[in-house]
């Protein structure tokens, strides 16, 4: 091992050995001759001291060269070792920043998938607010029916049935669209950790490359801003750990929000959709029952209408079997009061000859047999008067019933087209499961008219068959008061 620095080989301290040799050695006593033995040994320890300096020299410069080979490989092993963990670190950041952009990009994505979730849950809750004044109008026009027509039939069932399933959606539509905004405040907050961080980690990537790029070598000046020199003295460092679990909580953070929101989405979609099947049962069910009380109100009124006729048809044969009956009275009267006289002028012979012979019985008989005959018409006159008094009610029912029916099925008619429609051959228009007439194809369109015609020909073919059954009854009612009288 080489001597340490300032001593000798055998550990002699240099300087106290320097003050030794060179400390009054150079004159004798008092000014006066010295001995041999001392001026020897003066020129001995001075070349022993001048050996102790080379040798000292010679140490430290060793010891100087030593130290710079120590000190040049030391700080090159620090610089490559600071080039290797900024290269690392900037390889973690660039990924922890790779990461932190497409986490953002998708949260940004799923924030719009969210507003366009909340545009459509807007139009849908119109609509179906629309769909709820369309049914409130047809409940209240239908609430104008004339008391007789006052039945919780189909179609006001299913107008309260489709009334409470229409508030009941839009009800969940405010929840879901608050839902959905606080869903969306969430995001947003997510987003501007996200993109606090993505600064941050942008920033970082910025300044470790600056430090990477300043030069190691003293001769080369540096370019570096005197921005990068500002110091974040409030800042307290995190251990690389927490530095990696800070961004890897914001990432698993978003991606918790990111699940939460497209499980909403999808509820949400899920439960437009079924919304959408049960309106379109329910409306379609709704205009089958409309358009068959339409149909069976005006069935009704049409057979309101033929019985009306066939009453009137019978007031009239009433009426004119009354005056063929009044005329056969008033022709029995006369031979009736002669049968009288006769008979009464016959009992006024003499006593002697009042006897109950054959001309007694017979007129007696033509007399009984008048009176029972006028007896007989009498009460059929009336029994005819009540049964015309009978009809005449009859008639005036039937005729307060036909103008109930006219004024329902007005009704009936106009809440069907309240929906917007033209007429009550066109098909709903709204947005469930309905188009216009216009838009139908051809055959369709053929085949409707086809459908129309067959019932305008089954409805005359009905009227024919009534009529000819209310003729033939006539026919036997006529021979059977013939064969009476």
């Amino acid at each position: 091992m080489p001597p340490s620095y300032n001593h000798t080989m055998n550990g002699v301290n240099l300087a106290n050995f320097r003050q030794l040799t060179q400390s009054g050695r150079n004159n004798g006593k008092n000014g006066g001759y010295r001995a041999p033995y001392e001026w020897t040994l003066e020129s001995i320890e001075q070349m022993g001291a001048g050996a102790a300096e080379n040798r000292m020299s010679s140490t430290l410069r060793e010891a100087s060269t030593q130290l710079q080979a120590v000190t040049n490989a030391t700080v090159a092993n620090d610089i490559s070792h600071v080039n290797k963990a900024l290269q690392t670190k900037l390889s973690q950041t660039e990924q922890l920043k790779n990461m932190l952009e497409t986490c953002l990009a998708e949260v940004i994505s799923e924030i719009a998938e969210l507003l366009s979730t909340r545009k459509r849950l807007e139009e849908r809750g119109g609509k179906v607010a629309s769909k709820i004044g369309v049914n409130a109008s047809r409940l209240q026009v239908r609430s104008g029916r004339p008391n007789r027509e006052m039945t919780m039939d189909d179609v006001e069932k299913s107008l309260l049935k489709q009334q409470g399933l229409l508030s009941s959606f839009a009800e969940r539509v405010s929840r879901a669209i608050a839902q959905v905004d606080k869903e969306v405040a969430a995001l947003e907050s997510v987003r501007a950790k996200l993109e606090a961080d993505l600064r941050d980690k942008a920033e970082a990537l910025r300044v470790d490359e600056a430090v990477l790029s300043i030069p190691t070598d003293p001769s080369v000046e540096s370019s570096i801003s005197p921005s990068f020199r500002r110091s974040h003295t409030d800042a307290i460092p995190k251990t690389p750990h927490s530095w990696v679990r800070s961004t890897e909580d914001n990432l698993r953070n978003a991606h918790h929000w990111l699940a939460d929101s497209a499980r909403l989405r999808k509820a949400i979609l899920h439960a437009i959709a079924n919304s959408r099947a049960n309106e379109h049962d329910m409306s379609a069910r709704l205009n089958e029952n409309m358009m068959a009380k339409v149909s069976a109100t005006r069935n009704l009124r049409e057979d309101l209408q033929s019985q009306l006729e066939r009453v009137r048809d019978e007031q009239t044969r009433a009426k004119s079997q009354r005056a063929s009956l009044s005329a056969a009275l008033e022709a029995k009267r006369g031979p009736l009061a002669q049968a009288r006289e006769r008979l009464a002028v016959r009992r006024a012979r003499p006593s002697r000859e009042t006897v109950n012979d054959e001309v007694e019985a017979a007129l007696a008989r033509e007399v009984a047999h008048l009176a029972s005959i006028t007896q007989q018409l009498s009460d059929k006159i009336a029994a005819v008067d009540k049964e015309i008094a009978s009809l005449d009610m009859a008639a005036a029912q039937l005729n307060e019933n036909i103008r109930d029916k006219d004024e329902a099925l007005r009704i009936d008619e106009r809440m069907v087209m309240l929906d917007g429609r033209i007429n009550l051959a066109q098909r709903p228009p709204s947005s469930v499961a309905s188009f216009a007439v216009s838009e139908m194809s051809a055959p369709r369109t053929q085949t409707l008219s086809r459908i129309r015609e067959l019932e305008a020909s089954l409805t005359m073919a009905r009227r024919e068959r009534e009529g000819m059954e209310s003729s033939i009854r006539q026919l036997k009612e006529s021979i059977g008061g013939t064969g009476r009288f």
